[in-house]
């Protein structure tokens, strides 16, 4: 099935990969193709606030911070400002809500939506995306999960201001939760899989083989014309090279 852009301003295509599974690689690339648009920043959170307990605790702060940053550098009497200051209003994180980010969009675009916890979605979570979605096209970048954990408990040293070179602290990030449950592919794939929903599983080995032949398969799976893609070979977000211990890996 070739994608088409919507008519009810809504995404056709979804990425869900992990956390530090190059989702951000994605969105870069895909961005720049033409008849792509995407919102004003990554990761909506629409369908993980809605389902999974966790992002309650932080997916409003998520939205309002990134809100707040791009208003700092846009006009405020431009219509680009009055669109982000509209998404800032209350309620936010429902239906309507996600529709208005998606009321920017042009009729002939094909709006994308990259979020990488909604591959954490519980079963009913997954028949509420499809179905509030229309059946989109799903693309779920799959890493190894002890490579990805690793990476994650870098990112999350790292943001937290801690020593990478202190063992302790790479034990007492690997034992939280979320490292193990962001890469619990054994729970999230067949929740997908049971749906019969059209996903698009791809190696993310990949990216750094062959990045253009990957943007290609994409482009596919989605019925997109083929495109150039200046950062396809360019690193989004790379974890900085480390020794690991040998006890957390």
């Amino acid at each position: 099935m070739t994608v088409q852009a919507s008519r009810t301003n809504l995404p056709r295509i979804v990425g869900i990969g992990a956390q530090k599974a190059g989702t951000s690689w994605l969105h870069v690339n895909l961005s720049s193709h033409p008849d792509i648009w995407v919102p004003p920043f990554k990761e909506l959170h629409f369908f993980d606030y809605k389902f999974c307990d966790d992002s309650k605790n932080w997916a409003p702060w998520h939205v309002r911070s990134n809100l707040k940053r791009l208003m700092k550098s846009t006009d405020p009497a431009s219509d680009r400002y009055l669109y982000l200051k509209s998404l800032e209003a209350d309620p936010i994180l429902n239906g309507n809500w996600y529709k208005k980010v998606f009321s920017a969009m042009a009729h002939d675009q094909i709006g994308l939506d990259i979020t990488p916890e909604y591959c954490a979605l519980p079963a009913e979570g997954v028949d509420f995306l499809l179905k509030f979605l229309h059946s989109p096209k799903i693309i779920y970048i799959i890493r190894d999960p002890v490579e990805r954990a690793i990476s994650q408990i870098k990112m999350n040293i790292t943001r937290r201001k801690k020593s990478l070179g202190d063992p302790a602290v790479w034990e007492m990030m690997a034992r939280e939760k979320v490292i193990r449950d962001r890469g619990d592919y054994l729970s999230y794939i067949p929740r997908w899989d049971r749906s019969h929903s059209d996903v698009l599983y791809l190696p993310f080995g990949e990216i750094e083989r062959n990045p253009l032949d990957l943007l290609r398969r994409i482009e596919a799976y989605c019925g997109l014309a083929a495109a150039d893609y200046p950062n396809a070979s360019s690193r989004v977000f790379a974890t900085p090279t480390v020794p690991v211990p040998d006890s957390v890996r």
